[in-house]
């Protein structure tokens, strides 16, 4: 994983209402957090309840509608 494709995600993240954030220390797991609840989302993944790899949420992401919901 690069930088450049960390960055993208979190733009990603940002056009959909959301906040992508780091989990633990020195993991490449992130937590998306639905910025108009204020809640995380569930992954789906029973070990892994609300973090997602980068790739897993870029795929979340990418099924979302566009924007935040007014």
């Amino acid at each position: 994983m690069t930088s450049g494709h960390e960055k993208s995600a979190h733009r990603l993240a940002e056009r959909k209402g959301c906040r992508l954030d780091k989990v633990g220390k020195g993991q490449s797991r992130f937590s998306i957090v639905d910025l108009s609840s204020g809640g995380r989302v569930r992954s789906g993944v029973p070990e892994h309840e609300y973090s997602f790899s980068l790739e897993e949420a870029e795929t979340w992401l990418a099924s979302r509608d566009d924007g935040p919901k007014k």
